[in-house]
């Protein structure tokens, strides 16, 4: 009762300036990230019951307790505050949401701001339930409660909502997380993170130390729809790619410093991502992804074919992660993916000399407590990385015909067969090396490789293909 009295007078001296800064922010919030909110007091601390939630005994839990390993059930979080708006946040497994005995909503995704109604200073009774699963095998939340008043803004958690040719859950759908202060006139850093298998664009949102992290290094958050359990195939891909841009008409982004990052699926998309378009990423970092897809398991519905699963295999374009970093993270327990997935990756990006960094955790599985331990380590890292423009070699795989282009380097295919270009500028030349295949021409864009229009080529024997500069 002591610790619910102390959030009820936190609520109570900052909902006094909430219609201040709520003014405040309602003049500039414009434009695709608008959204509603609520500015005042954050509740640190909650009433917690459960399994079951209705009924029993329930224990004062504050916020960053939340986190602490419980068992799959479900849960409820309850407190008394006074305000006139409140703004539940966003919870995996979030279920009905009651205010004052009634249920406001019941089960959506995403913040929910809800006007209380009456004076400012009546007393609201609030529960909502969280169901712990198996993965998460904690309470997920990403933000606190926050009583106060409404107001509109650009900075926090938003959907973002784009045109897509695509189809699929939550297609034309992104979840943004804009920290509080950041210009969005300033090029700065972007981390894409990409969801799991049975996740989706708000899964992340609910991860408070991924969220702290970003607000404390400045960092944007774009986690786009994977179009359900895909794999990341071409349309998938493409969509991320999509909502890449349409974030970026809306806020200044800084080309060289995007980064992208998932777990499990998101793991195995993040590598087949950033490993197709190389020259889109600053860094990668791989939660228990696959590697190489076995065609005998449940996979064989979305990759019916060898070809097919050629397609999205980061293990098979490799060669295109020469200037892209990578960092991978595996459980030694996980059953659903074994560690062999991103041993494979590891021991084929150091025979090539590539960065690459590998965290073998023991006594962890395939679960949301292992993306936690590392997340805010991940954020950092994509604050600070930076990919090269134009550097000077550059060796790209295309297993597809729309992969024809990285760091300025295109390639006009022979046809069907994978194409490989391994071309690198030297000091007496630029030279085409040995192992490009599958490729009849190379087109260099300006700026290329740090070379010069006129520089020499030098082909060396073997290779069909043949060198000019873009006009």
């Amino acid at each position: 009762m002591r610790r619910r009295m102390r959030a009820f007078r936190v609520v109570m001296i900052a909902a006094a300036a909430a219609a201040v800064l709520a003014s405040a922010r309602g003049a500039r919030a414009d434009g695709l990230l608008a959204h509603d909110t609520v500015e005042g007091g954050a509740i640190d601390v909650m009433d917690l019951a459960g399994p079951g939630g209705k009924s029993g005994a329930s224990e004062s839990v504050a916020f960053t307790e939340l986190g602490k390993p419980r068992a799959p059930a479900t849960y409820t979080l309850a407190l008394s505050a006074s305000g006139t708006d409140v703004r539940i946040p966003h919870c995996n497994g979030r279920g009905a949401v009651t205010i004052d005995g009634l249920v406001r909503d019941k089960g959506s995704k995403g913040p929910l701001v809800f006007r209380l109604g009456g004076q400012g200073d009546a007393v609201h009774e609030i529960r909502f339930d969280v169901a712990v699963s198996t993965y998460e095998k904690r309470i997920a939340c990403g933000e606190r409660v926050r009583i106060g008043a409404a107001a509109r803004a650009t900075d926090g958690l938003t959907l973002l909502r784009f045109t897509t040719p695509n189809k699929g859950p939550a297609a034309g759908e992104a979840v943004v997380f804009v920290p509080r202060g950041h210009d969005p006139k300033k090029a700065g850093a972007l981390l894409v993170g990409v969801h799991p298998w049975n996740g989706g664009p708000w899964t992340y949102a609910a991860y408070r130390e991924l969220l702290e992290e970003a607000q404390a290094k400045d960092v944007v958050l774009l986690m786009p729809s994977g179009l359900g359990n895909s794999l990341y195939t071409a349309d998938a891909e493409d969509e991320v790619m999509r909502a890449v841009d349409a974030l970026a008409a809306e806020l200044s982004v800084d080309r060289q410093r995007v980064s992208i990052w998932g777990a499990s699926m998101g793991g195995q998309g993040a590598t087949t991502i950033g490993y197709h378009r190389p020259d889109r990423f600053a860094f990668v970092a791989s939660y228990f992804g696959d590697a190489k897809f076995d065609l005998t398991t449940y996979v064989r519905s979305l990759l019916p074919t060898p070809d097919a699963a050629h397609r999205v295999n980061p293990l098979d374009v490799i060669d295109n992660a020469r200037h892209v970093p990578t960092w991978l993270i595996h459980g030694e327990d996980d059953r659903t993916s074994p560690i062999v997935q991103s041993v494979m990756l590891f021991d084929a990006l150091k025979k090539r000399q590539f960065k690459v960094d590998f965290d073998r955790v023991p006594g962890m599985g395939h679960e949301g407590p292992l993306v936690v331990k590392f997340v805010r380590r991940v954020v950092d890292r994509a604050a600070e990385a930076v990919a090269p423009r134009f550097p000077a070699r550059v060796s790209f795989r295309s297993t597809r015909g729309i992969d024809t282009e990285a760091y300025g380097v295109r390639i006009v295919r022979a046809g069907e067969r994978d194409a490989y270009v391994d071309i690198e500028r030297r000091d007496d030349a630029i030279h085409l090396l040995q192992r490009t295949e599958g490729v009849v021409q190379i087109v260099l864009r300006p700026g290329a490789l740090g070379a010069r229009e006129g520089d020499r080529v030098l082909v060396d024997p073997g290779v069909a293909a043949s060198v000019r500069w873009e006009h």
